[in-house]
């Protein structure tokens, strides 16, 4: 992107500079209907055909989607994730210049005996008690991805739960623990109503992503469901050593 603390060397490059500015300051969000040609020409009294090249070389960038009849929006570019590196979600917004975001849903102690699926995973005992966090996760202010982890109680006795929050993986490593491993799978879900409703999706298909964290290949640690909207995220795998 533009390098807007340069000088621009054209009307073209200045209302370039403003429209990413605008876009990278969550001004304007993914989705979003930027002005029109008309209404960007009495902004900056710059000729129509400046403007209808500009917006135009945008679209070709992939920066911005045109629809004709409708306008032009900031596009709805995936976020790209490599499946074979352990990123967590904060890393992979801040990987892509995107600013990532995180809103509590829900936090609680729950029984193992309630989640027998998860805790056999885990590793528990019935009796054993767990966290559940689930996260809104967003990137500059756009709902990607709903999140719900489990660890169990005695790994953090004491949470802070604002920073636990933000970035779980690194309050973790903040607690003194090193994950060596993990194993995800991925699989295609029809959203529920309020799945689809708190991530503001446009399609009813997410992509459920399910991780476990090890401290040794014998120890799993803690786990994580994600629901992420699927025209807004995606995998890759590669078998090219990384």
């Amino acid at each position: 992107m533009a390098n807007n603390n340069k000088r621009p060397s054209s009307k073209k490059q200045a209302l370039e500079n403003y429209l990413i500015s605008e876009i990278e300051k969550g001004n304007l969000k993914i989705g979003d209907q930027i002005p029109s040609e008309a209404e960007l020409v009495e902004m900056f009294h710059f000729g129509r055909q400046t403007v209808h090249n500009t917006l135009a070389e945008l679209a070709v960038r992939g920066i911005i989607e045109r629809i004709p009849g409708k306008g032009s929006f900031v596009s709805s570019r995936p976020v790209n994730r490599n499946i074979q590196e352990k990123l967590s979600f904060t890393e992979d917004m801040l990987s892509i210049g995107m600013v990532p975001g995180s809103t509590l849903l829900e936090f609680r102690v729950i029984t193992a005996k309630e989640i027998p699926a998860i805790s056999r995973e885990l590793q528990l005992q019935p009796e054993d008690t767990l966290y559940l966090i689930a996260r809104l996760r967003t990137g500059n202010g756009t709902p990607i991805a709903l999140q719900y982890s489990y660890i169990a109680t005695r790994y953090l006795p004491n949470p802070d739960l604002n920073a636990l929050v933000t970035s779980l993986d690194a309050y973790i490593k903040k607690s003194g623990y090193d994950v060596h491993g993990f194993a995800t799978r991925l699989r295609a879900v029809e959203g529920t109503d309020e799945q689809i409703r708190v991530l503001q999706s446009t399609s009813r298909a997410l992509l459920n992503s399910i991780s476990v964290r090890y401290l040794d290949k014998n120890q799993p640690f803690y786990y994580t469901s994600s629901f992420y909207r699927s025209e807004l995220y995606e995998y890759t795998f590669s078998s090219f050593a990384q």
